[in-house]
């Protein structure tokens, strides 16, 4: 164990998106170009190396995935790691409306109900697209028995991000992200960024973990500082030596292939430095649940 290891004593969080490269945003208008589902092929060796570090994490699986491969599923609930909802298509939030949003965790209630007799926990939205324009799926999340989210980037991105919410885990209010309601049921678990005076920049995984993992580390650091979890992702895709290589523009291609083939060495730096749980053993840790 790392001296920074044995000077850690906040679990901090690891998070697997279980999606497709063609569910990205910026690929999945090649979906229909003959891409191939990988994820049978790439779980066994991202189970094998949160097995070599002892290590549980929550799986966020996009719910066709998760049906086309219940054995995967399976496995990952039997290695002991959580599965949690990151919507049945990918698609933003924005494009959909709360009745199809219960409509979805309950088919995919239904199917973990059917491997493991429980319902899931948490979600985490396509892109993290909830903002104040789809806080409405915070009342459908706590409707349908979810006790957490983990789908707000307290910072802005082009693509997404509630710039002025809390950066701890909170109860966040239904009518504003940035506000907390302490008598709320919903827990949320915003994602990692680095705080340098009023500046915040995304620290979390992902892209950001290919182009600044030493922000990445550096971050965790500072934010077990003040006693709170850093919140971690990676995506199934970034994991796999095989993601195909398709033809992007160049910032496109930039944002989804910059340093892939280091993913995996990177997580496992993090996995040596710091200590990680899945979101339900970390709240069950902290009796939030």
């Amino acid at each position: 164990m790392t001296k920074e290891k044995q000077e850690s004593f906040v679990k901090n969080i690891l998070s697997i998106d279980v999606e497709e490269l063609f569910h990205t945003e910026y690929v999945r208008h090649l979906r229909e170009n003959g891409n191939a589902f990988r994820t049978p092929s790439n779980m066994p060796s991202i189970l094998k190396l949160l097995n070599d570090y002892s290590t549980k994490a929550t799986f966020f699986m996009v719910g066709e995935v998760a049906e086309r491969y219940p054995s995967v599923t399976k496995e990952i609930i039997n290695r002991g790691h959580e599965v949690a909802f990151h919507s049945y298509d990918h698609k933003l939030l924005l494009e959909k409306n709360p009745e199809q949003l219960v409509m979805e965790i309950e088919r995919f209630n239904e199917l973990l109900m059917s491997i493991t007799g429980h319902k899931c926990l948490g979600f985490r939205a396509p892109s993290f697209s909830l903002n104040n324009t789809t806080k409405w799926a915070l009342e459908v999340l706590e409707r349908t028995g979810m006790l957490y989210d983990s789908s707000v980037f307290p910072v802005w991105t082009p693509l997404y991000g509630v710039s002025s919410a809390l950066t701890r885990p909170y109860k966040p209010s239904k009518d504003d992200l940035t506000a907390e309601n302490v008598e709320g049921k919903l827990w949320e678990f915003p994602l990692a960024v680095y705080s340098l005076l009023k500046l915040r920049i995304p620290a979390a995984g992902g892209f950001y973990l290919r182009f600044m993992p030493s922000l990445v580390s550096r971050a965790v650091k500072k934010i077990n500082k003040h006693g709170s979890p850093a919140v971690i992702f990676v995506h199934s895709w970034e994991l796999d030596p095989e993601t195909p290589k398709l033809g992007l523009n160049p910032y496109k291609s930039f944002v989804t292939y910059h340093n892939i083939e280091k993913t995996v060495k990177l997580i496992k730096h993090l996995l040596q430095d710091f200590q990680f749980a899945s979101v339900a053993e970390y709240m069950k840790i902290k009796g939030m649940i």
